[in-house]
């Protein structure tokens, strides 16, 4: 039997069918909406509730080709705004569907779950996930021992300090935040990254003229590769990094600061590098689901 959800990220909504019971993707869709445009200021704006519900509407139709109705679930843009039940309801207006809006702590579980389906049980891991307005870190083994979700995110920072050109306060910021927690996860034995900006970033590195998630699974991204992707983003234009190869069109101008926040990461972490995940919390909550 076919189950089918939609994540409604900051930066992008995704919609995943998949057979639970073989652990098998049916048909997976991602596109950019933008939703949490605006996010520091505590508000979604109107233009990207109704560009993301209504792409949401789509998403449903495409499900329903497949005999199944998607469950929602949305992320930090949604539960950090004071107005998120005005876009719940927009959705539910517009798709049909309700909108579950989820917690740090819920996120983390089900990134967990979704990141280290294909990878062994044996070996300890820290999760390590970069969204537009959140990044979840989240440690376990055959279950999750410690998790908390930090507000830095590519959107997020790209409005606070990369708009700003001050890269510095980023790193300092992504340190303050990350700093307390760090003696509870370092030195875990094997780091997994998932979200946009770490596949994006091991598309670029693979140099990928079509996203493969079979070359992106189970890549590992070394730390020195991701240092010098940063330093190029830093320089180049918009345009330039659009035309990269392995580049998700409309990610462009949030990349740095993405990519700032996971080398600062990986550096406190003291880590040579992060496997990287396709699977990530859309596939765990089908998975928690089952």
């Amino acid at each position: 039997m076919l189950k089918s959800a939609v994540d409604i990220g900051t930066n992008s909504i995704r919609l995943l069918i998949m057979d639970t019971a073989k652990m098998r993707r049916v048909f997976k869709r991602v596109d950019i909406t933008r939703l949490g445009e605006g996010v520091g200021k505590g508000l979604l704006q109107p233009e990207p509730m109704v560009r993301t519900a209504n792409k949401i509407a789509l998403y449903v139709d495409e499900a329903k080709e497949y005999g199944t109705i998607p469950e929602a679930f949305a992320t930090s843009a949604v539960r950090d705004a004071e107005n998120r039940t005005e876009f719940c309801n927009m959705v539910k207006q517009r798709a049909g569907i309700d909108v579950e809006v989820i917690d740090g702590d819920t996120e983390a579980k089900l990134d967990f779950t979704g990141a280290t389906a294909l990878f062994s049980k044996e070996v300890p891991k820290l999760v390590i996930d970069i969204g537009g307005g959140s990044t979840e870190f989240i440690k376990g083994g055959e279950t999750v021992n410690n998790k908390f979700s930090l507000n830095m995110g590519s959107v997020r920072f790209t409005e606070r300090f990369v708009s700003a050109g001050d890269l510095a306060g980023l790193y300092k910021e992504t340190e303050n935040m990350l700093g307390p927690h760090l003696s509870d996860i370092i030195g875990t034995g094997e780091i997994i990254g998932i979200g946009g900006t770490i596949t994006g970033l091991a598309a670029i590195d693979i140099g990928l003229e079509e996203y493969d998630a079979s070359k992106i699974q189970g890549y590992f991204l070394g730390a020195g590769n991701i240092k010098k992707m940063r330093q190029w983003f830093s320089m180049a234009s918009s345009e330039e990094i659009r035309s990269l190869k392995g580049m998700q069109k409309g990610r462009e101008d949030i990349i740095l600061a993405g990519t700032a926040i996971l080398e600062k990461s990986l550096d406190m972490l003291n880590a040579g590098g992060i496997y990287v995940s396709d699977w990530d919390s859309l596939e765990g909550y089908l998975i928690e689901a089952d």
